[in-house]
């Protein structure tokens, strides 16, 4: 169905209180209005991997091991395939770190959304994406879900032989007009849970 894209409107945050929880689960993010198959949406994701995608990410170099201010931080993108999606950055902190936590998330957001990616990082990540997904399709389980996902985002079953090329092609100047186009961290929504 036709919709009006979810847009970010202002920075807001919310806590929500778990006592004696030995941890604080926080969630930063925004509505991006963009669905899975919307022209900045594959760009956008990339980027996005580069900032918070496993362990060669920006954040789990910076805020996990060089500051060691949590054990899992990640950001990504989600809940589009049908509808307008989400963009988001989720982090684990002990509560005596997390306004050291949250600060450093926010500079390498802030970081990432100004100056954007760079070749290096595109370049590395694009051959990432591409070999997880192939071999991810070496097993019945895996092309299942490729399927399953290439239908539910309304693409023909050939897209799973189009994804990697889709990937390939992506430019550097794609990627980071995305970026800035896209996400804006004076919009973003905080979300903290836990003994806060």
């Amino acid at each position: 169905r036709a919709a009006t894209p979810a847009l970010p409107t202002a920075a807001r945050e919310e806590a929500v209180s778990g006592p004696g929880k030995a941890s604080v689960s926080v969630v930063l993010g925004q509505a991006t209005g963009l669905r899975y198959r919307d022209a900045d949406a594959l760009a956008l994701r990339v980027g996005t991997a580069i900032l918070g995608s496993g362990f060669t990410s920006r954040l789990m170099g910076t805020v996990r091991d060089q500051e060691g201010l949590t054990y899992d931080i990640s950001a990504g993108m989600g809940e589009d395939a049908i509808t307008d999606g989400d963009w988001r950055i989720s982090a684990t902190f002990a509560p005596a770190l997390l306004a050291k936590g949250i600060a450093s998330t926010e500079q390498q957001l802030a970081r990432w959304a100004r100056d954007g990616v760079t070749a290096e990082e595109l370049a590395a990540r694009k051959t990432d994406i591409v070999g997880i997904y192939e071999v991810g399709l070496a097993t019945t389980a895996g092309l299942a879900a490729a399927l399953q996902q290439a239908i539910l985002r309304g693409y023909p079953l050939s897209w799973l032989d189009e994804y990697p090329k889709a990937i390939r092609a992506l430019t550097l100047d794609e990627v980071n007009r995305a970026i800035k186009k896209h996400i804006d961290p004076a919009k973003m929504v905080l979300v903290k849970a836990g003994t806060v």
